[in-house]
């Protein structure tokens, strides 16, 4: 693995310098972010089920749905960004999911909240799309694996972080107040992702 990464790294970045660090906390923010948004719902299902008159199959769709929405849109997402460039299309895929999942709240019923999901599913997929690529092009060879990694370990936590915040604000507020809780910080993480990330060279 070690030697496949030495030869595919092939930018300039360099361990250890500051544009290595902002590298790593931008990407660590971008993988906690997708997956903060995409499986939030999940403690939920049976809120949905009871507010809007749902079997549990019937509310486990809001999750399937955008997860099966982003893994269908990750190619075409991968051709708009050797258009439109790499740093831009994770950025607005950050922005737009973030602002969709607050939309979230004013949804007045299940079908609006399954298609709200579904748009983040598409959007959501302008980041794992070219995460990858962009570490590959912009870090050097022998620091490309530990960028990587701490991408990766971004999706973890964000994943498991949204599920969990979710089950703890819903005991004490909503799920709704929890949905903007996610959409709040969805937001806040493009911001700081944003002002990080160097532009693809």
């Amino acid at each position: 693995m070690s030697a496949d990464l030495r030869m595919i790294g092939g930018g300039d970045i360099r361990k250890g310098s500051p544009a290595y660090r902002h590298v790593c906390l931008a990407m660590f923010l971008g993988g906690f972010s997708t997956f903060w948004l995409l499986y939030w719902p999940q403690p939920l299902l049976p809120h949905l089920a009871r507010d809007f008159g749902l079997t549990p199959a019937g509310s486990s769709v809001v999750l399937s749905a955008a997860t099966a929405a982003m893994a269908l849109a990750l190619i075409p997402a991968s051709f708009l960004a050797d258009r439109y460039g790499r740093k831009p299309l994770m950025q607005l895929a950050m922005v737009l999911a973030a602002l969709l999942t607050m939309l979230v709240l004013a949804a007045p019923d299940y079908g609006t909240l399954l298609m709200l999901r579904v748009l983040t599913g598409i959007v959501l997929a302008g980041l794992p799309a070219v995460a990858m690529a962009y570490l590959a092009e912009e870090i050097e060879a022998g620091a490309l694996g530990s960028a990587m990694g701490i991408y990766v370990a971004g999706t973890a936590l964000g994943g498991m972080g949204g599920r969990l915040c979710m089950a703890l604000v819903a005991d004490v507020a909503s799920w709704q107040v929890g949905a903007a809780v996610v959409g709040v910080t969805g937001l806040a993480a493009s911001l700081v992702f944003w002002r990080l990330l160097p532009d693809s060279r």
